[in-house]
């Protein structure tokens, strides 16, 4: 009976903490270019307006969701990035997260290995307006 006490007051403990993510960060904003749509997964395409993602420039961003046949409207996604600054500096990245569909929208969440450090991403797609919106912070 201990064990079930201690467990339901962890569980609540925990539970009782919601994940928050505080520092500097920037705001970045991409335009889809394309989709590509497949039978398991679907690859996003996405390219800043401008030059002024943070230190990275103009950035490219291609993202391929996978969904989880266990939680609908739910998975996994893996993508690749690109940023070039005003001076000619490239920066490259690794990025993996989750996702999930809330009506025409999709939310991401990663964790990135970026060529200065790893960052958190946490932002939405909007696949009727063709843009994408992200916070990123930089993880120390």
């Amino acid at each position: 009976m201990k064990k079930y006490i201690f467990a339901l007051t962890l569980m609540f403990a925990v539970s009782a903490h919601s994940f928050e993510v505080t520092g500097d960060s920037f705001t970045g904003k991409w335009n889809i270019d394309s989709i590509t749509v497949g039978k398991l997964e679907s690859t996003i395409n996405l390219s800043s307006p401008d030059t002024d993602i943070g230190q990275y420039g103009k950035v490219y961003l291609s993202y391929t969701l996978t969904s989880n046949p266990n939680i609908p409207n739910s998975g996994t996604w893996i993508g690749y990035g690109r940023g070039i600054s005003p001076d000619g500096v490239l920066s490259r990245g690794d990025l993996m997260g989750v996702w999930t569909m809330d009506g025409t929208k999709i939310n991401i969440k990663s964790v990135d290995s970026v060529t200065d450090g790893i960052n958190f991403l946490s932002g939405t797609i909007d696949l009727i307006a063709g843009e994408a919106v992200a916070e990123v912070f930089k993880v120390e």
